[in-house]
Order: structure tokens, then sequence, then C-alpha cells
């Protein structure tokens, strides 16, 4: 059985590499560049320009509203794309998966850090997905003395290392541009734990409680998980 995939908000798209040998992919972005694993759809992710419905739906709503990142007096400049995303995800897909900083105002997410997968990265991402999802024991993070992503822990270098040693830090092969893998990429084991639960969701029928509500109203309290 072929499972189709939307990948949203997605203009360079690293995730398609490891989404791809789970299905076909679409992927919309505003500026989308070509890369080997999906079929690119320019428009706008909160109004796609594409028809029938969609096994998965994965969302990179932008973040910078909610990253540590943006000065409190900048937030307000940025939009608010979750509540969005999350329409956007039930309309055309029977389960989803959003993707965004563990601040943002997701239901009931897990939160995926590189400690939890032994890769020399922190990169804490938090998830709200259609399907029940097990959060993986805590452990500490992951700091390496030497290799190419040893400077990970200092002040000011977050971004710092070769784009091999990010390639391998989150698992994929391709040579993708240096600032998609290195900032907005999602580490493959992430995905990969996260596509078993889909897969486990499909072949049970289960869906994740926040999937019962009724009116889903806007997420307000953070989406800390209990």
């Amino acid at each position: 059985m072929t499972r189709s995939v939307l990948h949203l908000y997605a203009d360079v798209g690293v995730e398609d590499e490891v989404l791809h040998t789970y299905g076909t992919v679409m992927r919309v972005g505003t500026d989308p560049s070509p890369n080997p694993f999906s079929e690119v759809v320019q428009g706008d992710a909160r109004n796609p320009p594409v028809s029938g419905r969609f096994d998965l739906a994965v969302a990179h709503p932008p973040c910078q509203r909610f990253s540590r990142q943006t000065r409190n007096e900048d937030r307000e400049r940025h939009p608010d794309y979750i509540d969005e995303a999350r329409r956007v995800c039930r309309e055309y897909a029977e389960h989803y998966i959003i993707e965004n900083v563990p601040q943002a105002p997701l239901r009931d997410p897990v939160t995926l850090t590189g400690g939890m997968f032994g890769i020399p990265i922190h990169y804490p991402r938090a998830f709200e997905t259609s399907f029940p999802v097990p959060e993986p024991d805590r452990s500490p993070r992951f700091q390496p003395e030497c290799g190419p992503l040893s400077e990970q822990g200092e002040k000011g270098k977050a971004w710092v290392g070769t784009n091999e040693g990010w390639r391998l830090a989150k698992g994929y092969g391709h040579d993708w541009p240096a600032r998609g893998l290195k900032r907005h990429a999602v580490p493959s084991p992430y995905l990969r734990r996260l596509l078993y639960h889909w897969l486990a969701a499909v072949e049970s029928g289960t869906r994740s409680e926040q999937q019962s509500l009724g009116a889903y109203p806007a997420a307000t309290d953070g989406g800390v998980r209990q």
C-alpha cells in the first residue's frame, strides 16, 4: 500500500528524506526548492493548492513568536500560525504531526531532545500529534568533548560545525543547505520515532485524546504535557 504525506511550511524539506520512505510526499512552501524526495507545490500552507486527502500531514509553522531567541518586544510582530496549521492538517489528512519549539502553544505535545537518542546535539522540539506518542525517558544532555560539534554547549555557538557533522548528528545523507539543515530540520531519529507511532495508530485505529475534543478551541495553556 502506498501512503501519501502532505508536508507543509517546508521550503527546503530536509525531512522529505525520511518521509519519502513511508510514502509519496507533496511539499508546500512559499519559496520551495526542489529535492529528490518530494513533489513541490508553491503556495501558502494556510490554504494549500492541493486536492484530495492524505494519510499524514507534517507541518512546521513559523516558530519566531515563541522562540527564546526572539526578544519579548518583537514577539507580536511574528504571526501565530499554529491553529491554522492544525485546521489545515485536519482538513487534508487522516493524521498529522505539528512541530515547533517547546514554548509554543501545542496541545498535549511530546518533547524530544538529542539526549534521548544519543546524538551530539540538544535541539529540543515539541510535537503535537493526532495519535498517541509516549514520551521517552529523559536523558542528560549529551555534550561531546571532541568531534565536529564539540562546541555546541558554548554560549553563542549553537549552530557551529560543518554540514557533514550536522548531517551525521541529525541522521541525513543528502547534501542539504546549511541553514535548512542546522536550524530547521527535525532530526531523523525524532521523526522516525513519531512515524513508528503513526503507523501503530493506523493499524490499531487509535487517536490521541485531544482528537476527541468537539469544538477544538484554540490552545492557550502553552501546551504543557501533564
